[in-house]
């Protein structure tokens, strides 16, 4: 009876994912595809989501052709994370969590309602998270945080920057290293950034309006 009983129930499981399986390849057939990556499809409402998560002020200057070029490249830095052998934990994905909903000053039943507003989920917003982890790896794999800083490169920005503020070359010579360092490591992780986009087959479709 029991062997009777666990069959129905997988039976029912089983159909259940078809029919899941099912919508899934009907929404995906109206789901308008805005580029490919690699083959990895990216659509238009994903455009449309990460265009709405921006606030009022931080969309002057920006286009949903810019956060379609933000996807592309999130694309690109995730399939390189995996090549790459790199994987998220559940709870480095549930830390960044906390830390999105402590900077965003919400409680977990306004966060849902922000996230539903903008046609979005926690497990959309999570996934996003998750991406975001194994990218940090890889650019801190790729991209060393440390740098040799010449003197005479730190005593010509003490010259330009900070002899004016009366504080002495040894008392500012720690922070302009380390503000020397922060934008060497920008200028690499932008140019290795670059070479996978050179290598990437992408193609844009269509941008959304």
């Amino acid at each position: 009876m029991a062997a009777v009983i666990f069959a129905a129930f997988a039976a029912l499981l089983l159909s259940g994912c078809a029919q899941d399986s099912v919508k899934e390849k009907q929404s995906e057939k109206v789901r308008e595809i805005a580029a490919l990556v690699n083959g990895a499809r990216i659509y238009f409402d994903e455009v449309n989501e990460e265009y709405a998560s921006l606030a009022p002020e931080q969309r002057d200057g920006v286009t949903k052709a810019d956060a379609l070029s933000f996807l592309i490249e999130r694309e690109i830095l995730y399939q390189e994370a995996l090549k790459d052998g790199h994987k998220a934990k559940t709870e480095e994905v549930d830390n960044e969590y906390a830390v999105f909903t402590a900077l965003g000053n919400l409680t977990e039943a306004e966060l849902k309602s922000k996230l539903a507003e903008r046609n979005s989920s926690v497990e959309k917003l999570k996934s996003a998270l998750m991406k975001q982890v194994l990218i940090i790896k890889l650019l801190d794999k790729k991209v060393p945080r440390k740098f040799v800083i010449r003197h005479e490169d730190a005593e010509a920005v003490y010259n330009t920057s900070f002899r004016q503020t009366g504080l002495s070359f040894e008392q500012s010579e720690r922070t302009i290293v380390e503000l020397l360092s922060a934008q060497r490591q920008k200028a690499d992780r932008e140019r290795y950034i670059n070479s996978l986009k050179e290598k990437a087959d992408v193609l844009i479709v269509a941008v959304p309006s």
